[in-house]
């Protein structure tokens, strides 16, 4: 188990919550949940800006959405969590998705440099928080990102690998739901335009059957929702990955508006994150069986 120190002490960097084994080690349910960007353990060695206020560092985490799915334990569901925030390494993006501007010698990188998000500062290594702040205050060196890699990232998509390929071994089929929040407004560059109180990604279509995203916007639709698919986000390296209805392997990614259930600037939980843990335990429940039916 690789592990991430936090204030002296070691945590694992990636949990498994691993509900829903019977007797015979069989999974019962073939549906496994996804939390990349939920962790809340900030590792010594992140260095970030000392002037940022922890808020601010804080904003690009999906905050409490784990908390929404908790019906998942009484559903014997498994679960897989990043136990580090979303800026120290950001799992749903791909390996070489690197600002070499970040880096002491970039030009010397061991891997492949592809960049994507340079402008607003998400990339693998989040550069920015909220669109304007600067996270470092300093260059980063290539041991310290080669670390996060391997203690991070690559046991994360291990997990992630394996109970999915459990799941399709034992019931010729396997499906995700990657767990995500967005902020209530697009960024300034895209017009700061409000969003979709919830959004299903499918990569249009391409990472899961059409009866799964149905099914998926269907049950938050009819709890009240305004539910959009492929409206504001299509699904980032984990759709990519594990997407291949192909072979009857599906994810998507579901998007809660955050305002529905917390503050967003103080990250506090709001009036409203009763009811929206209801909701999602009412949708989990549905999808579940779904699930079992497909």
């Amino acid at each position: 188990m690789t592990t991430i120190q936090v204030n002296g002490e070691n945590y694992p960097s990636t949990i498994v919550e691993n509900n829903s084994e019977s007797l015979d080690g069989k999974i019962q349910t073939p549906l496994l949940l996804s939390f990349p960007h939920s962790g809340e353990n900030y590792p010594d060695d992140f260095g970030t800006n000392p002037e940022l206020e922890f808020n601010v560092l804080d904003f690009p985490n999906d905050k409490y959405v784990n908390e929404l799915y908790i019906e998942r334990k009484n559903l014997n569901l498994t679960s897989v969590h990043a136990n580090f925030p979303r800026s120290y390494i950001d799992v749903n993006r791909h390996q070489h998705n690197i600002d070499v501007n970040m880096l002491k010698d970039g030009e010397s990188w061991y891997g492949r440099i592809h960049p994507a998000g340079l402008e607003t500062g998400t990339t693998l290594f989040w550069s920015k928080t909220k669109e304007i702040f600067e996270i470092y205050s300093r260059k980063l060196s290539h041991n310290e990102l080669k670390q996060r890699l391997a203690k991070c990232f690559v046991p994360y998509h291990q997990l992630m690998t394996y109970h999915t390929q459990k799941m399709h071994q034992n019931h010729g089929k396997a499906f995700i739901l990657d767990c995500h929040s967005m902020t209530q407004f697009d960024s300034k560059k895209r017009g700061c335009k409000e969003r979709p109180q919830i959004d299903i990604g499918d990569r249009n279509g391409q990472g899961c059957s059409l009866e799964y995203s149905e099914c998926v916007a269907d049950t938050f639709s009819s709890l009240g929702y305004d539910v959009t698919i492929n409206g504001r986000f299509v699904g980032g390296e984990i759709i990519l990955r594990y997407g291949w209805p192909e072979i009857n392997q599906h994810i998507l990614q579901v998007e809660i508006r955050r305002d529905l259930y917390m503050v967003e600037d103080t990250r506090e939980r709001n009036e409203h994150f009763t009811k929206m843990q209801q909701d999602c335990s009412s949708a989990l429940r549905e999808i579940k069986v779904f699930v079992d039916r497909a």
